[in-house]
């Protein structure tokens, strides 16, 4: 399931920053919110990584697939009532034998939420490993 335009939009690409990464918008209206938790909306883990992912998907322009989830911190809760906003910032991307190993956090006002070591690796277009 796809999160982008629906649980989050994109308000700033921040390559116009000189960071790679975005700016995006919670919509604390979502069905997922309104599951977790009713009256106190929290992002739920496994939804951060899902941004992360459709993210990178992006900014790569390439079909991507999460193979290996390293180490991921969450700091601190990310409530799209008291932060309707944060930046995801990818540290670094490295590509290596076909593999995507990339770090990056995500953060507002400050506060980071949750650093993430995340692998990945390319899928064609039918869905299939390309190699």
């Amino acid at each position: 399931m796809k999160l982008q335009n629906g649980f989050f939009l994109i308000e700033k690409d921040l390559s116009e920053e000189g960071e790679k990464g975005y700016v995006l918008r919670l919509e604390p209206q979502h069905a997922i919110y309104r599951a977790h938790f009713p009256g106190n909306p929290i992002t739920p883990g496994v939804c951060i990584i899902q941004m992360v992912a459709e993210l990178l998907e992006r900014m790569m322009e390439r079909h991507l697939a999460l193979k290996r989830v390293v180490n991921v911190k969450f700091q601190h809760v990310l409530s799209p009532v008291e932060h309707p906003t944060c930046r995801v910032v990818f540290r670094s991307i490295e590509v290596q034998e076909g593999l995507w190993k990339v770090k990056a956090v995500v953060t507002e006002a400050g506060i980071q939420f949750a650093q993430l070591s995340l692998v990945f690796e390319d899928v064609a277009d039918d869905g299939t490993d390309p190699r």
